[in-house]
């Protein structure tokens, strides 16, 4: 298999009930089981459209996070009944894609793992058509590089691992022209840093390392991309080196960053939550997980009230308390200790978990979960 990484409640919290598909694990948040996939898929990306569509793009999609015919197609879900209502189709077979959302509707998907080798090529699917058209070629293969759309529409492509070691140099899409051009180099090279748009227009690149390959590296090193100079400066450090983490940004501006593990990887499991005070430029510490957990990165979703839905990464979701610095694990029992999952909301209400393998087996899944943030029922 593949050596791959993770490339992200207003509601009280009452006592829980028994889990189950339809179980009640918390006032006003309820899971229940919904409808399967396409395909089982792991490591994929799920992206929501302004058109009330949701996009379950590429992944691994057999035993052992390989690669199959279903790893070129796109399972365009509706938003309003959470179910597949057609398939799409990529030019190529991808594992662990980077995918980003223009604001034309259409989708930048890029870099993963292609043929078995880590790949420079993107392509611009069209949930209209169902169809890609190539796009440009990276200046290099990257598999988990950091990418992040910025506020003025272009997208900042950094880092990530060529096939051989992880890279510095970092790109920007421009969606007017749709050609890549290069900007500055990060000061550490890195694979899989989590990127968060501040609301300042810079972008916070945190943790990472070399996890793809022997002798694997985690780092706390943190930095902040300026897309006015294209450069990128240090932004201090987080208390322990991380990766397969998550992050999400907060309601006054912050950015949590949650779990991963460090270099012992699936021996390393990180319980511990730190905060990017953006005041002061500096990772403060902000509490636990009831869970260690890791290949978390697009399983997190912030709630309002303080409070983030961390779902990824074990038998059970958990919500964690900004003001508290504490995780509070749910009674639903997902059936399954899930890796790369993915989760996005649908709606003001309502968010999709999909996919994902279960530790220890690696076997992807077709399973999805309908969370209901405002306890309504399906």
């Amino acid at each position: 298999m593949h050596r791959l990484l993770g490339l992200s409640v207003a509601f009280g919290l009452a006592a829980c009930m028994n889990g189950g598909a339809a179980g009640q694990p918390a006032a006003g948040l309820r899971i229940d089981e919904g409808p399967g996939l396409g395909a089982p898929r792991a490591t994929h990306q799920l992206i929501a459209t302004e058109q009330g569509q949701l996009l379950a793009i590429g992944g691994c999609v057999r035993a052992g996070c390989e690669a199959g015919p279903a790893s070129a197609t796109v399972d365009i879900i509706d938003a309003a009944t959470l179910a597949p209502v057609r398939r799409g189709q990529l030019l190529a077979q991808r594992i662990q894609p980077s995918a980003v959302l223009l604001r034309d509707g259409r989708v930048l998907i890029l870099g993963g793992w292609v043929d078995g080798r880590v790949t420079a090529t993107t392509e611009i699917f069209d949930p209209e058509t169902g169809r890609s058209v190539p796009g440009p070629e990276l200046a290099a293969p990257r598999n988990a590089p950091t990418v992040v759309g910025l506020a003025d529409g272009r997208i900042l492509i950094a880092g990530g691992y060529d096939g051989t070691d992880v890279r510095a140099d970092a790109e920007i899409f421009d969606r007017a022209t749709g050609r890549l051009y290069p900007t500055g180099s990060l000061g550490t090279a890195r694979s899989g840093a989590t990127g968060t748009l501040l609301a300042d227009g810079r972008v916070l690149l945190a943790g990472g390392g070399r996890p793809d390959r022997e002798p694997r590296r985690a780092l706390a090193s943190a930095e902040l991309f300026d897309p006015v100079s294209g450069n990128f400066g240090a932004a201090g450090a987080l208390a322990v080196p991380r990766y397969k983490h998550g992050a999400v940004r907060l309601a006054n501006g912050d950015v949590l960053i949650v779990g991963g593990s460090d270099a012992r990887d699936y021996d390393g499991k990180l319980r511990s939550v730190e905060r990017f005070d953006v005041a002061a430029g500096r990772f403060v510490p902000a509490g636990e997980l009831a869970d260690a957990r890791f290949k978390i990165a697009d399983g997190l979703l912030l709630l309002p009230g303080g409070r983030v839905l961390v779902a990824a990464g074990d038998v059970a979701p958990e919500i964690f308390d900004v003001a508290s610095g504490k995780g509070t694990r749910l009674a639903y029992d997902l059936g399954g200790q899930w890796n790369y999952m993915t989760l996005t909301r649908a709606n003001a209400d309502t968010a999709l978990l999909a996919g994902g393998y279960r530790e220890g087996r690696i076997e992807p899944t077709n399973r999805s979960w309908i969370i209901h943030l405002s306890g309504g029922a399906s």
